[in-house]
């Protein structure tokens, strides 16, 4: 600029460097940096500055974008910081909510410690689970990603040695990852058992508590074992607490999920019950002995019965009647007790015809279904005096096995 300005010494170098269209090319190179370096990092020492309007007019423009550079390069270094803080502060506000709630709830030291380390574990394993990141693909995708993170662990796995792809892929379809830290309780003892559980990686112990409290050590679990199968399968309270040794990563299948696609595969659930029966021949030697709980259900079912195929049932694809019918096989009147009974209304005409005659007519009775057709005939018998030759449901539809019915169907008796 000061090299074609009309008026050499009116210009911002022209009045400090008199000659310097006489002088080397590098002192205008040089002043020009200084000049530069000195306005971009502060705004200038005053000693080169501004003489003509043309000069004025450009530092003006060259210290704007100086304002917007810097502006920019300071909220960017903001963000990464409070970015890089943003985990810590939640981790601290997850520590002290857990804190808080142990304390406000008087909780044992050792329930608090594993609260805590459940804790800091899925703060940890936050970026390695993603399961609300899974939950938004499509569920094409969520398989093809279960099948290639899952699929040979499940091949793996005792119980389904053998089994066809075609289960293998429903079951790991509906599999999502948990990790437990060591010395957590993954299973208790006399739980509801809702879920059995697959050893991805890491170590479980197998424990018994005696009837004195203390726990004992039945068995060690290591990667492609299952914990759990033993409640889910036989439709009882879990017999054992399973705890992990160290860091363990599991896959979750529920109950209701297996014995569905069980009872939906003939050939699959054979195979999964002679697994199963051979499983339970080589604990027999080591775990009976501290496990009396196990040693009762061998007892009362025995092996030779199981083989026989006396664990699963090809019954409705709902489950609901599997359980019930396996626990009338194991013959223990403790879980015969706790079993749920549908309860259904019995009409002796079909009810709703016109709002006058509903009003006038009594309404049906509230019974709880029994174990066959021909006792729910004689409840209704007894409890309207007529003999009854047909049952069906308020839409017409003949009932022929008591199996298809649910809890709150309304049934009409037909004399």
């Amino acid at each position: 600029m000061a090299f074609h300005h009309r008026d050499k010494e009116r210009t911002w170098l022209g009045s400090q460097v008199r000659d310097f269209t006489d002088r080397s090319v590098w002192v205008g190179y040089t002043c020009a940096v200084y000049w530069s370096i000195t306005t971009l990092a502060t705004v200038g020492y005053g000693d080169l500055h501004a003489v003509n309007p043309g000069e004025m007019a450009f530092a003006t423009c060259y210290m704007l974008f100086n304002l917007g550079l810097t502006s920019y390069i300071i909220g960017n270094m903001t963000n990464l910081v409070v970015h890089a803080a943003t985990n810590t502060f939640k981790m601290r506000d997850m520590v002290r909510r857990v804190s808080t709630f142990g304390s406000v709830n008087r909780l044992p030291r050792e329930l608090r410690e594993q609260m805590m380390a459940s804790a800091q574990l899925r703060f940890n394993t936050g970026e390695v689970v993603q399961q609300q990141l899974l939950s938004d693909l499509p569920r094409a995708l969520r398989s093809g990603i279960a099948q290639h993170l899952f699929r040979d662990t499940v091949e793996r796995c005792y119980l389904f040695h053998g089994v066809s792809d075609g289960l293998v892929v429903q079951l790991v379809s509906e599999m999502t990852a948990e990790y437990f830290p060591p010395k957590a309780d993954i299973v208790l003892q006399n739980e509801t058992s809702t879920d059995c559980y697959i050893i991805v990686s890491g170590e479980v112990d197998v424990l018994a508590t005696a009837d004195d409290g203390r726990e004992e050590l039945v068995m060690k679990v290591g990667p492609n074992g299952m914990a759990g199968e033993l409640g889910v399968i036989f439709g009882i309270p879990q017999p054992f607490t399973v705890r992990s040794r160290r860091l363990t990563e599991v896959v979750r299948i529920g109950q209701s999920h297996l014995l569905q696609m069980l009872g939906a595969n003939t050939a699959d659930a054979d195979t999964v019950h002679a697994n199963f029966v051979q499983y339970l021949k080589s604990l027999k030697e080591h775990v009976v002995a501290d496990a009396p709980f196990f040693r009762e259900i061998l007892s009362d079912t025995g092996l030779d019965q199981l083989q026989n195929g006396a664990i699963f049932q090809r019954q409705p694809r709902n489950g609901a009647e599997i359980v019930r019918d396996q626990d009338a096989r194991l013959g223990n009147e403790q879980y015969e007790r706790r079993r749920y009974r549908p309860r259904v209304v019995i009409h002796d005409q079909f009810p709703g015809d016109g709002a006058e005659k509903t009003r006038n007519r009594p309404g049906g009775k509230l019974i709880c279904l029994p174990e066959s057709l021909q006792e729910l005939m004689e409840i209704a018998e007894a409890k309207f005096g007529k003999a009854v030759r047909r049952v069906l449901t308020v839409d017409g539809a003949e009932v022929d096995d008591i199996a298809v019915l649910r809890d709150g169907d309304r049934l009409v008796l037909c004399w």
